[in-house]
């Protein structure tokens, strides 16, 4: 993954990631030793935030779907050991979103999903 964060930046990052990208419709797929596990699909981005000490030191949380953890698609994954941040970036030059790796060598994918739209030729009421 190129172009990696600075680890001295990365909460300040991630807090302006979730606000350029709140909302947005995510994929979140997690490569390990096992292989490539999809965790969830057309989720919206509720936020993204690294804790920099405490307990949690050193990990990074993504929250998707609603923002209560009563709804059903409420999501938290949480990556321990964070080592590497990088920003993935499409062929538009712009953010389709975000790869972490954990010190054991997991990659985490946050990536954006781009929704299909409904042809404007369809016909009214067929």
């Amino acid at each position: 993954m190129p172009g990696f964060i600075e680890q001295d930046s990365w909460k300040s990052f991630l807090d302006d990631f979730t606000k350029r990208n709140h909302f947005r419709a995510t994929k979140l797929e997690v490569i390990s030793e096992i292989g490539a596990q999809q965790e969830a699909k057309y989720l919206p981005l509720v936020g993204v935030s690294f804790e920099p000490r405490g307990s949690a030191e050193g990990s990074v949380e993504i929250i998707l779907g609603s923002e209560t953890a009563k709804d059903e698609r409420h999501i938290e994954h949480l990556i321990s050991k964070v080592s590497r941040i990088a920003p993935i970036i499409g062929t538009t030059g712009f953010e389709d979103g975000l790869g972490f790796e954990d010190q054991e060598g997991s990659k985490t994918l946050l990536v954006f999903e781009h929704l299909p739209e409904i042809p404007e030729n369809v016909s009214k009421g067929h």
